[in-house]
């Protein structure tokens, strides 16, 4: 996991490699949306490389980094509405978000 830029004019991007849809690829994200990506993984139980693919599979000629970072606002967005997440797997949350941020077209 290496950063690049970063300094005193804010933090670097962290390159990642993730599975997407079966293959290999690596992402260049700030370690915040890292951060709000793992915390979404946690919750909806399901693993960087599934929600990642999820994305992958609905966002058109989107660039995958831009369309994970929309899906994480419209999650957030979306969770202010509501009183809690979901205890048991996957909640309407995530479908809702996924939905928001990435549709099938």
């Amino acid at each position: 996991m290496g950063g690049t830029g970063g300094g005193k004019d804010g933090p670097g991007l962290l390159c990642r490699n993730v599975k997407v849809s079966g293959r290999r690829t690596s992402l260049r994200m700030e370690p915040y949306i890292w951060d709000s990506l793992k915390e979404i993984c946690e919750r909806e139980r399901l693993t960087l490389n599934e929600i990642c693919t999820q994305i992958d599979q609905r966002r058109g000629e989107a660039n995958l980094t831009a369309s994970i970072r929309v899906f994480i606002v419209s999650y957030y967005r979306t969770a202010i509405g509501q009183r809690g997440f979901s205890e048991d797997g996957q909640s309407p949350l995530l479908r809702k978000a996924m939905d928001d941020a990435v549709p099938l077209d």
